[in-house]
């Protein structure tokens, strides 16, 4: 008996997309710190929580294509991003999206060495990182053709854009507010 490797695939490629959402949502909820102090505490160990499952989950998802017996990916392949013989582009992007999340947590954990500055905008790739990631999984994922699929994709990202456009009004009412006064 042989292992579902393709269905472990797609489970840890969505699990750790909705894993990805789950943290990216919290963490600009974090930061716009409308909740009260319990609630903003929760908001940030969901958004760390959260984001380090879903790097394993990637990863996970990553290294199953390495022992797939319909279409095996080469270590090269799975983490060089552009180098597969399959849609180079769409799998590199999940690559790089990869690469992103790792570089996310290594400057978190080193936040202090690095500085807030730094580590602010180390952290602004987050969003790129989710643009990558959803062509990744739209383009490319089986399922994206389902209407579970489209649901997932299309509402994580319209709540994630949401909640950005949120943060920056507030930020842009907050800016206005300092000048006038």
């Amino acid at each position: 008996m042989s292992l579902p490797t393709w269905e472990l695939i797609r489970a840890a490629g969505l699990t750790s997309y909705f894993l990805l959402f789950v943290s990216v949502s919290s963490g600009l909820l974090f930061s716009i710190k409308a909740a009260k102090p319990k609630t903003n505490q929760l908001l940030q160990v969901a958004h760390q929580s959260a984001g380090w499952f879903s790097l394993l989950f990637g990863l996970f998802h990553g290294l199953l294509l390495y022992i797939d017996t319909y279409k095996p990916y080469s270590l090269v392949e799975i983490f060089i991003p552009f180098t597969t013989k399959d849609e180079p582009l769409l799998n590199g992007l999940g690559t790089i999206s990869l690469f992103i999340m790792v570089l996310l947590f290594i400057s978190g954990d080193l936040m202090k060495k690095v500085g807030a500055k730094v580590w602010k905008k180390i952290h602004r790739l987050a969003l790129p990182m989710v643009i990558l990631i959803s062509t990744h999984g739209i383009m490319l994922g089986t399922d994206s053709s389902n209407g579970w699929a489209i649901v997932l994709y299309a509402s994580s990202l319209a709540i994630i854009l949401s909640l950005l456009i949120v943060k920056l009004l507030l930020i842009k009412a907050k800016t206005k507010k300092v000048i006038s006064a």
